[in-house]
């Protein structure tokens, strides 16, 4: 008689391998690890004291350890994990559902993810290689466009025509975590740059890197699009 024990060790053995999941840094402090990299959420990570680590998961939740801490993120806690929806709904928005989020602020909400509001300051969401396309609510009129680094090397004009939305710069040279200054016919906004790593790939994972960057109208528009 063949005994089932053996063929069930397996089965849980395979299960648990199953059940690891890559989790993508998107912040490190006194850790060894860039961001973009990829982690097990099972394999044990060591933070010392004023460490900090914030890691994406692919269902877009965010989990963040902050030292001292020894372990592995699975076993982290409720306390150190946000889920996606709750994150953003906690940040001003009304998050009904993971796939269909509405948002509660003034903002108009971007009609395509990958957008860049010229009239909005703050964090802009771009993937790496992509031509940076700005976009602006009010297309009726005509209107003149400034731009420019932060450190004011160099400074380009461009029109934006009457009925165009969206504004494409293929040129932009933007780096991850630069800052660029917009005039769009005298209103002035700064946008810090973020460049999407090439190990966020399923669509909730590359909203939950967004919101941990502070593009949360990006994220929420992610979502409604997924």
């Amino acid at each position: 008689m063949v005994r089932p024990a053996p063929l069930l060790a397996f089965a849980l053995l395979f299960a648990t391998s199953v059940h690891a999941a890559p989790l993508v840094v998107a912040e490190a402090k006194g850790i060894d690890l860039a961001p973009g990299a990829t982690v097990d959420d099972k394999a044990a990570l060591t933070l010392a004291d004023g460490a900090r680590l914030v890691l994406i998961g692919e269902d877009g939740s965010q989990v963040t350890l902050r030292g001292p801490f020894k372990g592995a993120p699975a076993g982290a806690g409720q306390g150190a994990t946000q889920q996606l929806a709750g994150l953003l709904s906690a940040r001003g928005t009304d998050a009904t559902s993971l796939g269909a989020v509405r948002d509660a602020g003034a903002k108009a909400a971007l009609p395509d993810p990958w957008l860049v509001d010229a009239a909005s300051s703050g964090s802009a969401c771009v993937k790496v290689g992509q031509e940076v396309v700005l976009w602006r609510a009010d297309a009726a009129k005509p209107a003149s466009l400034t731009l420019m680094p932060a450190d004011r090397a160099w400074t380009a004009n461009a029109e934006w025509p009457a009925g165009e939305g969206r504004l494409a710069l293929p040129e932009l040279p933007i780096t991850d975590g630069g800052t660029m200054l917009f005039e769009l016919d005298g209103a002035a906004a700064a946008v810090t740059f973020h460049l999407l790593p090439a190990s966020v790939t399923a669509p909730r994972m590359a909203a939950g890197w967004m919101a941990a960057k502070q593009c949360d109208r990006q994220a929420r528009a992610l979502l409604a699009a997924n």
